[in-house]
């Protein structure tokens, strides 16, 4: 089998029908796991040959028993999942998690990569803002990359193109001919993914797509830019997360704007206050907690991992408003 087509804990998972984290424990705590439940795993792990990633197993006798998780905003809800994850799959295997939330600073997130390579067993970077060449101050420290595929680093890469172009399909099929896009960082991986995503189903789907400048990914700045979206006439809205399609919906509110009678609006990520708000908001869900766990698990090693988000219809999308497509 080649290095792509390795066997993962999340395969090993699925074969025996239980969580991830299950996996961990049954193969490096077998005393913490049921004995039925550890039969299945190992009888799974058998059949399809997983090798456990030695490396990572051996952080647990390293330097310090910490792993440090860098973050670019530890107040959306996505990264704070994601770290959650991080922290329960670590404590399964007697690591401690050092946080650091570098508020989407790209200078900073290299210093706090720098300073903390020499004094932790292991990294992970959540949606690293810096290109590869600028993290090589990580040196031989065992890192994981999330939310960016690097070469000869490992990576769990949270796919959500197929999602987005799904989204885009979803909206054409109520008649929407004008999306007004919300875009992510220029620097996150995901941000360019998504969007390039968008450009391709919208020659498909024939929506025409404008794109609306945001200073931030955060519900203050999608909140002051929403007005552009609505005075480019498109009868949709799709923004690169949740955190920012809620600031549009609360924009929207505020100027009288119904959704989805009016503008329809989809969003990214699935965080818990996406299914909370009125309307519900349609939005693409993407596996954190499994990213999270694979991401302790491929600690050590240079395998990626891939893993993909699914499209969740609520509420805020429905038929285009047909006053504002002028009747088409």
């Amino acid at each position: 089998m080649s290095e792509s087509q390795r066997v993962t804990i999340l395969d090993v998972a699925e074969r025996a029908g239980v969580h991830p984290g299950t996996v961990s424990r049954a193969l490096s705590r077998p005393e913490k796991v049921a004995p039925a439940t550890r039969a299945r795993v190992e009888a799974a792990a058998k059949d399809l040959g997983f090798v456990p990633n030695k490396a990572a197993r051996g952080l647990i006798t390293g330097r310090t028993g910490n792993v440090a998780v860098i973050v670019p905003d530890i107040t959306n809800p996505f990264f704070a999942s994601l770290v959650r994850s991080v922290e329960h799959a670590a404590r399964d295997v007697d690591l401690q998690v050092l946080l650091v939330d570098t508020g989407e600073n790209r200078a900073e997130e290299v210093r706090a990569a720098d300073e903390l390579s020499h004094d932790v067993d292991g990294m992970i970077v959540m949606a690293p803002r810096r290109l590869h060449r600028e993290m090589e101050v990580l040196g031989a420290t065992p890192t994981v990359f999330v939310n960016r595929p690097v070469q000869s680093r490992a990576s769990v890469v949270l796919r959500s193109a197929d999602a987005a172009g799904e989204a885009l399909q979803h909206l054409a099929g109520f008649g929407h001919r004008h999306l007004a896009y919300l875009g992510g960082p220029r620097s996150s991986w995901a941000a360019v993914e998504r969007r390039d995503a968008v450009r391709r189903m919208s020659r498909t789907t024939g929506v025409a797509v404008t794109d609306v400048d945001v200073a931030a990914p955060t519900f203050e700045a999608a909140y002051d830019a929403a007005e552009q979206a609505v005075s480019s006439g498109a009868t949709a809205v799709m923004a690169f997360n949740d955190q920012m399609a809620l600031g549009v919906l609360a924009r929207l509110s505020a100027l009288g704007v119904g959704v989805p009678e009016q503008i329809s609006l989809v969003g990214c990520d699935d965080v818990p206050m996406a299914a909370m708000v009125a309307p519900a908001l349609t939005t693409i869900a993407m596996p954190v907690v499994e990213a999270g766990e694979a991401a302790v698990h491929l600690l050590g090693s240079a395998e990626t991992v891939q893993l993909s988000g699914a499209l969740v219809i609520r509420a805020s999308t429905g038929p285009a408003d047909q006053t504002r497509t002028g009747g088409r």
